[in-house]
């Protein structure tokens, strides 16, 4: 008889069948050198654009400042100009005010800061300064001052880009009162109120600033104001014959209350040609 028995053969180590996790375990081990190769790439591609917007920005905040150094520039010297106004013109008899200097000052100025010129076009060369002074007889003062901002990056179609600032100033040689006719007009001004019926020169007057005060209303029958008049009862307010009442001493009526219409004064300063008709003060007029 035959006799079968089951042969069962053993495989070595070596002769194992691959496992199905070898490939992922290869994956793994790889996959950080291609992150690594990527973040390389992603770097080299962004770093520069960051480097470039910001090197951008940085220099659009320099062109701010250069343009506000400018205007502050030249209000200095205007400023310096309308106060030597007075000795160039009446001490030295200068009608024509110095204007020769005013660009070298401004320039020297803005040559003081830091970075100067760096985003001028032309450097201090590019900065054009133009000064006129009284040109119409009316002590006026204009400073102009031009220049060109350069863009950071030439290859964009951006251009230069033309900046021109002014100072206006006024001399402190007075003024004409009467404007063309160089003060021939004689109408002054005085200072009137909506409901009073005199006009006055001074704003000191003291009908225009009154002085309140306090009295008992029995011994209102008594009192004298500065003229010497006696007080009547306000129409407005209506005060009681008894308690406190208020009154001025250049007026001719007792009030009731502080904030009576008739005790405050609302002012106005007008020509004496539109004083409708008021008649002088016999104070201050």
């Amino acid at each position: 008889m035959f006799s079968f028995r089951r042969i069962s053969k053993e495989k070595s180590n070596s002769e194992k069948a691959p496992s199905r996790y070898s490939f992922f375990e290869r994956a793994s081990f790889s996959f950080p050198i291609f992150l690594k190769a990527g973040m390389a790439l992603e770097g080299c591609l962004v770093l520069p654009l960051f480097f470039l917007f910001t090197v951008t920005l940085l220099y659009s905040l320099e062109m701010v400042r250069f343009q506000s150094d400018a205007y502050e520039a030249m209000h200095q010297v205007g400023s310096k100009m309308c106060f030597l106004a007075y000795e160039r013109v009446y001490e030295q008899g200068t009608a024509g005010l110095f204007t020769d200097s005013q660009e070298e000052e401004i320039k020297q100025y803005l040559g003081e800061q830091l970075l100067p010129y760096l985003c001028v076009e032309e450097g201090s060369d590019g900065v054009i300064v133009n000064t006129s002074w009284d040109n119409y007889g009316d002590g006026n003062l204009e400073i102009q001052t031009s220049y060109a901002m350069k863009p950071f990056v030439r290859w964009l179609p951006i251009g230069n880009i033309e900046i021109t600032d002014a100072f206006f100033g006024h001399g402190f040689v007075g003024y004409r009162e009467g404007g063309e006719e160089g003060g021939k007009n004689s109408d002054i001004y005085v200072y009137i109120t909506p409901s009073g019926s005199k006009y006055h020169l001074s704003q000191e007057c003291t009908y225009l600033k009154i002085n309140i005060r306090a009295e008992e209303a029995g011994e209102i029958p008594g009192l004298r104001n500065g003229s010497g008049e006696k007080y009547y009862p306000c129409e407005t307010c209506r005060p009681v014959k008894h308690g406190l009442v208020y009154l001025t001493e250049w007026g001719n009526k007792y009030h009731g209350e502080t904030d009576c219409p008739s005790l405050k004064r609302t002012v106005y300063l007008v020509p004496l040609s539109e004083a409708g008709g008021r008649s002088a003060c016999s104070k201050c007029g």
